[in-house]
């Protein structure tokens, strides 16, 4: 019996380039650094033995120096084995990130427990025998476990065989979770791998926790790094029991403390922006704005005065959160009164312009638009004078 966490995806150097502001991008980079040095807490509570990392340790085969000493520092830190595959992100080709000499070098002297699997042969720890699929180049029309088929298992003891892969699968859905992929590649026919001598396929590329079928299992990403898909579980590691012959109990912990969230409100009354006000703070209580990413989108109709709230509302949480995502699609209904103080003006200009704002908002078309910005600028000057 063998105890280990799968991991995957950790993607460190992630560059987070559609997060605009440069120092929430870097705090988000640190954080997934963060949260592999805090994998060392779930191993001794859990009494895991080593970890695997079924690829995408690095978001690129060109991470920085620095981000490369870094990944060693926290890796270090886990204090048992880690066993890592190259993935579709730092595969294994020629001049890759594990030739590169600052790896190297790193790897060996503050990182001694990490070790990169790079042949397609048997890997044997203590308590288990890894069979690692490790890719060669970003994109394969080969299936990356098909050597399994042909291994000659007679040569193998009773110790648990955990296969560690990276791709999409049969079994799952056949959808790729990289964005910028097409078809299927790196493609893991599961159907193809002799069930009754594997006892656990730790599988990488999703980034949610999802089991793929048989004695197969998506880990996912360690830290959520993305706005929610409908029952997706995100920002888990896997802790995992296998025994030889037996069935793997996987549970999914959550251990991430990014939170991304995705909120919709349509107005339709003036009390809309204080109720967006609240439901944002209720949302990320439990994790804090500044590690919070909100994708926003909202609708409806408010008056002018309520625009001029929401405006105030919106640059508040784009200064406390990592990250406001704003889809705005709010139209400006002026109420009776509001309009009525803009025509009760004491200046005959603004009263003049108002009454035809007034018409061309009501009239629709491309110059509404327009027109509504105008009468919320005018309502915010006849507001700021009066207070004056």
């Amino acid at each position: 019996m063998s105890t280990f966490l799968h991991t995957a995806d950790w993607q460190l150097g992630k560059p987070f380039s559609r997060v605009a502001d440069a120092e929430s991008r870097a705090r988000l980079r640190q954080q997934r650094l963060d949260s592999v040095r805090r994998m060392g807490e779930v191993v001794r509570a859990r009494g895991a033995e080593f970890v695997v990392v079924a690829g995408d340790l690095f978001d690129s085969n060109r991470p920085t120096p620095a981000t490369v000493s870094a990944a060693c520092d926290a890796i270090a830190a886990i204090g048992v084995p880690v066993y890592a595959i190259p993935g579709n992100h730092d595969h294994g080709g020629p001049e890759c990130v594990w030739d590169q000499p600052h790896f190297r070098g790193e790897c060996r002297e503050r990182a001694p427990n990490l070790h990169v699997l790079l042949d397609e042969a048997p890997v044997e720890t203590d308590g288990a025998i890894l069979l690692p699929c490790p890719l060669h180049r970003r994109h394969t029309s080969s299936d990356p476990c098909r050597w399994i088929a042909d291994l000659d298992f007679g040569t193998l003891d009773a110790r648990p065989r955990i296969v560690v892969a990276h791709g999409s699968t049969v079994d799952f859905s056949g959808e790729t979770d990289d964005e910028d992929l097409s078809g299927q590649p790196n493609f893991i026919d599961l159907a193809h791998l002799p069930a009754d001598a594997i006892d656990y396929v730790a599988l990488g590329d999703w980034h949610g926790f999802v089991h793929a079928g048989g004695k197969a299992w998506y880990a996912g990403s360690h830290e959520t790094d993305r706005f929610p898909r409908p029952g997706q579980l995100t920002g888990r590691v896997a802790c995992v029991t296998a025994t030889r012959g037996g069935t793997p109990v996987v549970e999914a912990l959550p251990h991430g403390r990014t939170l991304w969230l995705a909120h919709a409100q349509t107005f339709s009354e003036d009390g809309g922006p204080e109720l967006l006000d609240r439901t944002l703070d209720s949302l990320t209580a439990g994790h804090g704005a500044q590690q919070s990413l909100v994708d926003v989108t909202l609708g409806g109709s408010l008056g002018l005065a309520a625009h001029a709230r929401l405006d105030r509302v919106l640059a508040t949480w784009k200064a406390r959160l990592l990250d406001l995502r704003l889809v705005r699609e709010v139209t400006l209904a002026p109420t009776e009164e509001e309009i009525e103080a803009l025509r009760r003006s004491d200046d005959p200009l603004i009263a003049h312009v108002t009454a035809e704002l007034v018409e061309t908002l009501a009239a629709g078309g491309e110059d509404a638009a327009i027109a509504g910005t105008a009468l919320a600028m005018l309502h915010g000057y006849i507001r700021e004078e009066g207070e004056r």
